[in-house]
């Protein structure tokens, strides 16, 4: 283990006190070293460290084992270090909605990736390009968004009265502490309590069966990671009808009939727009997403970020050069913003 590890250090030293009961979830399938450098950071900071592996789960949002969800109710604070998404599983919520915060690190991040890409960012310059991609890019007021794409992407959607504007970080923001989602971002979000790195994303939650046309997939999505081929979702009112494309559509038609329920083939979940000018392609959600002007859409469950649909998984998948159309007046071209939202 060589290197800074300064970057991950931050959000544990900023969150994690002296004698507080430390949970620390990770798997068998993610690189190791990554929960020994955290568990390591927590013992310097004084706290009762505790580490569960287990099997990797079959899909992101599934639940760790029972054991484990029991434990995470009892811990102080839940450090997730999966190779599968799991701040939004069943388990995370309850123990956030009962004042359990998450520090969330999942997604299959290697070592070497905490010393470069997204996890380098200003985080203050984050939360500003958030403020002004809801002020300047949507708008309060927007009601309709129109995506195209290289690859044919042709899709619609409404986003009426789901637009939430962030505030500007003010004089005393801290960029790693743990995070209340209504409270401090004015975002309707449910109990969401968490520190998620790295990160860089405007979420929105569209209203749900709004969204038509054809939707291109192009770079990474969950599950299946850096894509061979673009996948092509046909959308009608807010469900995928269809799934085209070459050897990755196939895995995503078999993964979405296996892991997948109803809900599951809903979209999008949500429509993102990232907004970290550090993060780079690695080939998975954690990183990727968060690329500047990329879009991501979801499939399955939003209820996380102030929609209303539940379902077993949610998968995200990122167009990387999107145009996008807000109430008829283009706002992103290629994937570069055409307004300024640096501040």
């Amino acid at each position: 283990m060589t290197g800074n590890m300064e970057h991950l250090r931050r959000p544990l030293v900023r969150n994690v006190k002296k004698g507080q009961r430390a949970l620390v979830l990770s798997d068998t399938a993610h690189d190791p070293r990554v929960w020994q450098a955290v568990m390591s950071i927590l013992q310097e900071i004084g706290a009762d460290v505790t580490v569960t592996l287990f099997e990797r789960r079959p899909a992101d949002y599934y639940d760790p084992p029972a054991a484990v969800c029991e434990a995470m109710m009892k811990s102080d604070v839940n450090v997730l270090i999966a190779s599968t998404g799991m701040l939004h599983c069943a388990a995370s919520l309850r123990s956030m909605e009962a004042g359990i915060p998450s520090i969330c690190l999942d997604g299959g991040m290697q070592l070497e990736w905490m010393q470069s890409g997204a996890i380098t960012e200003d985080m203050r310059q984050v939360a500003v390009r958030k403020h002004y991609v809801g002020a300047r890019i949507f708008g309060a007021d927007a009601k309709m968004c129109r995506v195209t794409s290289r690859y044919g992407t042709d899709f619609t959607y409404s986003v009426e009265n789901k637009i939430w504007v962030p505030p500007l970080p003010g004089p005393d923001y801290d960029a790693y502490k743990i995070v209340n989602f209504q409270k401090d971002e004015n975002r309707p979000a449910g109990k969401l309590y968490y520190y998620l790195y790295p990160t860089g994303e405007f979420n929105v939650a569209p209203n749900e069966y709004t969204a038509n046309g054809k939707l291109v997939i192009d770079l990474t999505m969950h599950h299946l990671g850096r894509l061979s081929s673009p996948i092509e979702l046909t959308v009608e009112n807010g469900k995928v009808i269809k799934i085209d494309g070459g050897a990755d559509a196939r895995i995503l038609r078999d993964f979405l009939a296996t892991y997948g329920d109803e809900n599951a083939y809903m979209c999008p979940a949500e429509a993102s727009v990232g907004v970290n000018s550090k993060a780079v392609i690695r080939g998975i959600q954690r990183e990727d997403k968060n690329i500047m002007g990329t879009m991501h859409f979801g499939l399955g469950t939003n209820v996380d970020v102030g929609g209303s649909i539940f379902s077993k998984i949610h998968m995200d998948g990122v167009i990387l050069h999107p145009t996008l159309y807000v109430d008829g007046v283009k706002r992103i071209e290629d994937g570069n913003f055409l307004v300024d939202i640096e501040g």
